[in-house]
C-alpha cells in the first residue's frame, strides 16, 4: 500500500464535515458523528503510517466482534458489561476507519465492500446476542433468545433495503422540518446501542428495547418495498 500523503487528523476531520458523509450521518446516524467518528481521525493517520490496509482493520473488527459474547460469558457482571459496551464502540470505530483508509490509499474494491458488509452484519447480530447473555447473567435464556430474534429483524430490515438501493436518509431535500428531526433523532439511537450492554445485567428489559428498535426498522423497510414502483 502507497500513501503519498498522510493526512493529519484535522484534515480528516474537515473532508469528513466539509463532505456529504457527514450531513447524510446527521440525518440518519447522528451518534455516529457525536461519538464513533472522532477516534477513526487519529486511527486513519497511523494505520496509513503503518501500512495497514483496509481490509486488515475490516478484519480486526471482526475479530473483535467474535470475542464480544466470549467476554459477556467468562467475565464478572461489571466487568463483562463495560468490556462488550468498549469493545463493541472499537468495532465501530473500525467500521469507520477502513472506509477512510480504503479511500486515503486508493485501494476501494468490490472485495472490501463485501468484507465490510459482512463484518457490519456479523457485528450487529452478535451484539445483540451479547447484550442478551448479559442480562441472562452471563448465560443463554429466555432474553439471550429476545435478543438473538431482534437482531434477526435488524439483519432482515438491512437485506430488504437493500435489495431496493439501501438505506434510506432523512429529508434529503436540505431543510429540516419537526417530522425530520424526530425520525432522525430515533434513527440515529442505533450507533447508541452498545451502550445499552452497561444496563443489561441491572436491567434486563433494556432487551425490549432491541425488540423495538429492531421491529422499528423492519416495518420502514417492508413499507419502502411496498412503496416502490412494480416495474
Amino acid at each position: 500500500m502507497t500513501v503519498t500523503e498522510i493526512p493529519t487528523p484535522a484534515a480528516l476531520a474537515r473532508v469528513y464535515f466539509d463532505g456529504a458523509k457527514a450531513q447524510e450521518e446527521l440525518r440518519g446516524n447522528w451518534v455516529m458523528v457525536a461519538l464513533h467518528r472522532w477516534p477513526g481521525f487519529v486511527i486513519v493517520p497511523l494505520c496509513l503510517r503503518q501500512g495497514i490496509g483496509a481490509d486488515a482493520v475490516t478484519l480486526a473488527g471482526m475479530a473483535v466482534t467474535l470475542s464480544l459474547p466470549v467476554w459477556a460469558v467468562l467475565l464478572p457482571a461489571g466487568a463483562a458489561a463495560w468490556t462488550v459496551c468498549l469493545l463493541a464502540h472499537l468495532v465501530i470505530v473500525l467500521d469507520c476507519v477502513d472506509g477512510d483508509v480504503a479511500r486515503w490509499s486508493g485501494t476501494t474494491s468490490a472485495r472490501g465492500a463485501r468484507l465490510d458488509l459482512i463484518g457490519d452484519m456479523a457485528f450487529w447480530g452478535v451484539l445483540y446476542g451479547s447484550i442478551g447473555l448479559l442480562a441472562d447473567g452471563g448465560t443463554a435464556g429466555a432474553w439471550s433468545a429476545l435478543a438473538l430474534a431482534a437482531a434477526w429483524g435488524r439483519l432482515l430490515a438491512r437485506v430488504i433495503n437493500d435489495s431496493v438501493g439501501g438505506a434510506p436518509t432523512v429529508d434529503d431535500g436540505g431543510g429540516w422540518t419537526a417530522g425530520g428531526v424526530a425520525v432522525a433523532f430515533v434513527a440515529g439511537l442505533s450507533g447508541a446501542i452498545p451502550f445499552l450492554a452497561l444496563a443489561a445485567a441491572g436491567a434486563p428489559w433494556v432487551v425490549w428495547l432491541l425488540v423495538g428498535y429492531s421491529l422499528i426498522d423492519l416495518v420502514d423497510a417492508i413499507v419502502r418495498v411496498l412503496g416502490k414502483d412494480p416495474r
